[in-house]
């Protein structure tokens, strides 16, 4: 090892300002999350070891089962929408011409992805009122007797906020895709054009096959996001849709900065990072497997 970073110490200089990065605001206090997990919280820091006892009221907490529940359907309809959605404007990319078109809908598609959640909620917010844009056509057409109030609907909290975080990153997502698509050689299409493969040929037995190793990265970095989901569902969070979209980050925030229970709020995080490295080491070893087959 000390050969290595003799040889290559160059290198291992222009990473360490990130490696310094990750230890200061990343495992320090990931650190002082966990040891603060164990101990008895005061104003003025710990005063005390009580050991499991914060996690036994985390589980203890019917609230806090509440929190997975949502975290876990809310992740679910993330990533597997967030995966398999953005495939289609990747391929629209590819196939579309003349060239400004192409770059109008590509900067169309990404935008949202570098506007801030206040920006986009409060977008949706307007556009999604019993008297915006969508209620207003849905009752022009006679589909609806009366408007709907999304933001306000119980029912309506878990896709809204799926739905929201998906609009947001697919344009970043389709831009993964498209690179990976750009390397497949158009000697390949033009074969299968020859051959008389018609779109959905091509799409079937060419485009995603050669889309799957990109298809199972862009997977894992949208589950690892998800379960960690929280601007999102925090600004849409209200006294009637708490239940459905209270997050287990959400949760935490609360009774840590709100009610300044940070014991609790510690031990809450923790589990918020088993379940993480949980679900994340099970998907790894899924698509493993699947590679190596």
């Amino acid at each position: 090892m000390f050969d290595r970073i003799r040889r290559h110490w160059m290198l291992y200089l222009l990473i360490a300002p990130i490696l310094a990065y990750f230890c200061a605001f990343l495992f320090y206090p990931m650190a002082q999350g966990i040891y603060l997990s164990t101990q008895k919280a005061g104003l003025l820091g710990p005063v005390g070891f009580i050991g499991w006892d914060n996690y036994a009221k985390v589980f203890a907490t019917p609230a806090v089962w509440q929190a997975i529940w949502n975290t876990l359907i809310i992740a679910a309809g993330i990533t597997i929408v967030g995966t398999l959605l953005p495939i289609l404007p990747a391929i629209a990319l590819l196939q579309i011409t003349p060239d400004w078109l192409k770059r109008g809908f590509q900067t169309a598609i990404y935008t949202p992805y570098l506007l801030s959640w206040v920006i986009i909620v409060g977008i949706w917010l307007n556009t999604l009122s019993p008297v915006g844009l969508v209620n207003s056509v849905l009752q022009g057409l006679g589909l609806i007797d009366s408007p709907i109030n999304f933001f306000a609907d119980p029912f309506w909290a878990r896709p809204m906020v799926i739905g929201l975080t998906v609009w947001k990153d697919v344009g970043f997502h389709a831009l993964i895709y498209l690179a990976a698509l750009l390397s497949l050689s158009p000697d390949i299409l033009e074969a299968a054009d020859i051959d008389g493969a018609n779109d959905y040929k091509k799409i079937r037995d060419i485009l995603l096959p050669h889309l799957m190793p990109m298809i199972k990265v862009v997977f894992l970095i949208t589950l690892l996001g998800s379960l960690r989901t929280f601007d999102s569902a925090f600004l849409m969070l209200n006294g009637r849709t708490a239940d459905q979209i209270r997050t287990l980050a959400i949760f935490t925030y609360e009774r840590g900065i709100l009610n300044f229970d940070l014991g609790l709020a510690s031990a809450a995080g923790v589990v918020l990072l088993v379940v993480s490295l949980m679900i994340s080491g099970v998907a790894q070893i899924v698509t493993r497997q699947e590679r190596d087959n």
